[in-house]
């Protein structure tokens, strides 16, 4: 098995531990099955005090990545037996993992717009309005811009009716600030702001005349602009 990365820097916060296990995760580098290192080799390995490690464990453990097995240790978890839903900004760096998020975000907000359509009230619309317009008003792409989309897709998620939908289509939306903010603002000038604002426009306009199908068109139109814009590329069928 491929080694962990050997920083040797006594500051190494568990998340950070953390995160370079699951990459090895994603990587392949770990699969369904492999035992992890004791805490004493991690915590070598890391440079770190072993509560660090234990502290680290204990989140993978949570988020149900890894399971201690008797006799066997700790061990990585297969994707379709994990108890929650994670995504990791780390492992978003590969383009194959951020082109799986984005065909999920296909999967839940196409959806969630034509429910939006159909069960918005008038706080929904209210909700709508008011990020849209923070959305208009602020003509650069940086941090507060994409915090104002986010609330919008989480707005246009509780407008859908649906609770699951909205929690999921909320913690994407934040996981997706962190992962293009350096995208996003790579992109920023008043054009670019101005195209987004009009592609949140139109979902709004859509939801607002109760149009499913044009709610629906617009967010998958809106959706495949920002794979275009992150440069992100289509799945492919293997």
């Amino acid at each position: 098995m491929t080694g962990f990365r050997n920083t040797r820097r006594p500051t190494l916060l568990p998340d950070q531990i953390a995160a370079d296990i699951m990459q090895k995760i994603a990587d392949g580098e770990l699969v369904p099955g492999d035992t992890l290192p004791t805490e004493h080799g991690l915590a070598e390995t890391f440079g770190v005090s072993r509560n660090v490690v234990r502290e680290a464990i204990a989140r993978l453990r949570s988020d149900g990545a890894i399971e201690t097995r008797q006799g066997r240790g700790t061990v990585v978890r297969p994707v379709s037996e994990r108890e929650t839903f994670r995504v990791d900004t780390h492992a978003l760096g590969k383009s194959c993992n951020l082109a799986d998020l984005f065909e999920l975000r296909g999967l839940l907000e196409v959806e969630a717009a034509g429910l939006a359509a159909e069960r918005r009230g008038s706080e929904d619309l209210e909700n709508l309005h008011a990020s849209h317009a923070r959305l208009a008003a602020h003509g650069q792409v940086d941090g507060q811009y994409l915090a104002a989309g986010a609330a919008f897709h989480r707005a246009l998620g509780k407008a859908s009716g649906n609770a699951y939908l909205m929690a999921l289509i909320g913690y994407i939306s934040s996981r997706l600030v962190e992962t293009t903010s350096n995208t996003a603002i790579s992109h920023s000038g008043e054009d670019h702001a101005e195209r987004i604002a009009r592609e949140h426009r139109d979902i709004l306009q859509a939801v607002e005349a109760g149009d499913k199908a044009a709610a629906r068109a617009a967010m998958a139109a809106h959706i495949q602009h920002a794979r275009e814009r992150q440069k992100v590329p289509e799945k492919q069928g293997r």
